[in-house]
């Protein structure tokens, strides 16, 4: 029996150099999937448009949304909320919010949906995949807004969760 693995490469658009060696490495045949910050500083349709060539160089390659909600990148809605000096909380403070039940479903779910258009704006296309950055995906308060808006926005997109195959890793129906 075969096994098929993914090398993916995370925060694409967190700087110029991190975007150049994830380019590099998808042309090369080193990667076959990375995953975009759609509220990192060094993503733009240029540098979208520069992932969409290198991936044609790599058929095999998937390009996916690496959705964003920790510190110290902002959020893209304008009531998102909680925050700290107009960025996300920190991670371990996310984390807390959620645990004690104090993240606003409808807030979360606006922001994500929101990167989920960003990231088809840029790309000309929904993802891939969604992952979560620092996994937030699994965090109580976000989780079930995550699924809803990936479901949503991008019903042909898979769950990427490392690890053993689990039933939140499959295409959503």
């Amino acid at each position: 029996m075969s096994r098929r693995i993914w090398l993916c490469a995370d925060d694409y658009g967190i700087s110029p150099g991190v975007n150049r060696a994830i380019r590099d490495l998808i042309e090369n045949g080193r990667l076959n999937a990375t995953s975009a910050m759609v509220v990192g500083p060094a993503v733009g349709r240029e540098e979208a448009n520069a992932l969409k060539a290198s991936a044609k160089a790599n058929p095999r390659c998937s390009i996916g949304l690496h959705a964003t909600l920790t510190a110290p990148f902002r959020p893209l809605t304008m009531h998102f909320r909680p925050i700290e000096g107009g960025l996300f909380l920190p991670h371990t403070k996310l984390l807390r919010r959620g645990l004690t039940g104090r993240l606003d479903f409808e807030l979360i779910h606006t922001e994500l949906t929101v990167q989920l258009e960003t990231f088809t704006d840029l790309f000309g296309r929904p993802p891939d995949f969604v992952d979560g950055h620092q996994h937030v995906q699994l965090f109580p308060g976000v989780r079930q807004a995550f699924l809803a808006a990936v479901k949503e926005a991008a019903p042909n997109a898979w769950i990427r969760q490392c690890g053993r195959s689990r039933p939140w890793a499959q295409r959503l129906d």
